[in-house]
């Protein structure tokens, strides 16, 4: 107890009353240790796969279907897809347009267009103004704001400062385009996710369980001191495991199934890594294996 009582940065008496606490409000309910489910998690990599209705992502569905196994994935798989439809982020899979991604279809090409130029094309002046601009301007979506500056503009501008203001006027207007088409499309996207049988669980459900109130947190510590897992990767890996998931289903062939999984202990809830052109192979031999890359080595 003095161990775990260290490793939870809190004193072994701390850890004691935590205990009986637990056991005072349900003397008959014993604390749950750590056995997999009949489920896979879903990492936000390949759920944009799944949503953006891909060959493959339809293939690790049916798989799934087919053996009867729950596919889950984590909130914040969803919010990294919403990033990605927001250009404010790209898979560091892959190395190339952040337009070339699963969910491009969602957006239309122009208004994908807008949202990549939007800043780069605003002068270094105004560059704070249009960061605030993108929550401002869903107040001028349902008013008469735009026609009103017109007349403003010509009502009480200088010639000289005419084309300015219209200019500043035209980039309110694309922001207002660009954040209608973005929320049309997360709605779109927790569509498909829905559609496709994935379940998503959210912080709450999480880290509020008794799980990971009593083991879980313990792993955390361990995985943040012992293993190689990547930080973006880490919160995730912790959700897929306090899920008690079989496998967890990703396309990170380099940094999450080769480093992350190698360098679990022994002792470490017995979650696979798995990517998704080998989820049939997975599922056939019970997940027995830590790791299937895309490429086929020992494991």
């Amino acid at each position: 107890m003095q161990a775990t009582a260290k490793k939870w940065g809190v004193s072994t008496e701390e850890l004691l009353s935590r205990v009986v606490e637990k056991v005072a409000h349900d003397p008959h309910e014993s604390i749950h240790f750590w056995t997999p489910k009949n489920r896979v998690f879903i990492d936000t990599n390949v759920l944009a796969l799944i949503a953006g209705n891909t060959s493959l992502g339809k293939s690790v569905i049916k798989h799934l279907n087919d053996a009867g196994l729950e596919a889950v994935t984590f909130s914040k798989c969803v919010y990294e897809l919403y990033s990605l439809l927001k250009g404010t982020t790209s898979d560091r899979r892959d190395k190339k347009s952040r337009n070339n991604h699963p969910l491009k279809d969602f957006l239309q090409p122009q208004i994908n267009d807008i949202g990549q130029k939007l800043f780069r094309k605003t002068n270094l002046d105004h560059k704070a103004n249009t960061y605030y601009w993108f929550s401002l301007c869903e107040e001028w979506m349902w008013s008469d704001h735009f026609e009103s500056y017109e007349e403003l503009i010509e009502k009480f501008c200088i010639e000289s400062d005419r084309e300015k203001s219209r200019e500043m006027l035209s980039l309110q207007k694309d922001f207002v385009d660009w954040k209608m088409a973005l929320r049309q499309a997360f709605s779109e996207v927790n569509q498909k996710i829905s559609e496709n049988g994935v379940t998503v669980f959210h912080y709450f459900e999480v880290f509020s369980s008794d799980w990971y109130q009593f083991v879980g947190f313990s792993w955390e510590q361990t995985f943040a001191q012992d293993s190689l897992l990547p930080n973006e990767d880490f919160e995730l890996v912790l959700a897929s495991i306090a899920l008690q998931a079989k496998a967890f289903i990703t396309s990170d062939d380099n940094d999450l199934i080769w480093r992350g999984g190698l360098s679990l202990g022994l002792n470490s809830p017995h979650i696979c890594f798995c990517c998704p052109e080998r989820i049939k192979e997975a599922i056939d031999t019970d997940f027995a294996f830590r790791f299937y890359r895309r490429e086929k080595r020992s494991e």
